[in-house]
């Protein structure tokens, strides 16, 4: 005797399959968001205590600080993106007062922000009080590199 699926449990079937699909492919990029916003946080809470306004995310911005956090990778060393100022990356942002970068890696993010922090021209961008967005790379690295086994290697664009 042969059975027959009803056509809305072919449709339920489908539909949570292709549910679980997306799931599994974007799980990725849904942590690296969860990174990013950690981390805007961090910075967030430091301009705070400075009694500067807060940040905003600039989902543009962090593709492209993204984008130079691999370079850095795959050069195994840490650079400013060239030509921040000169509009390369900036050229689509409604900047007009600040282009400024923050590159660097550690074993945790807490450790990247406290360098950050503790180095005078990273700690001036940070609290620039002119700025109003900012956007983050940050790529976790397993292999040995240039910061370690295990670490974290991060890119942060600003404008204002």
């Amino acid at each position: 005797m042969e059975t027959r699926t009803s056509k809305p449990r072919r449709t339920m079937v489908v539909t949570v399959s292709a549910i679980l699909a997306l799931g599994i492919a974007f799980a990725p990029v849904a942590r690296a968001g969860g990174v990013r916003s950690k981390v805007l946080r961090m910075v967030n809470a430091t301009r705070d205590q400075h009694d500067l306004h807060s940040l905003s995310m600039d989902r543009s911005l962090s593709r492209d600080a993204l984008r130079h956090t691999r370079r850095m990778i795959t050069s195994n060393a840490i650079y400013d993106p060239p030509n921040l100022t000169l509009t390369r990356i900036l050229q689509d942002e409604p900047w007009d007062n600040v282009g400024a970068s923050v590159v660097g890696c550690a074993d945790t993010l807490s450790a990247l922000h406290q360098a950050f922090m503790h180095d005078p021209p990273h700690r001036e961008i940070l609290l620039n009080p002119r700025l109003r967005r900012i956007g983050i790379g940050v790529v976790e690295v397993d292999s040995q590199n240039a910061c370690g086994r295990h670490s974290l290697w991060a890119t942060e664009l600003f404008y204002g």
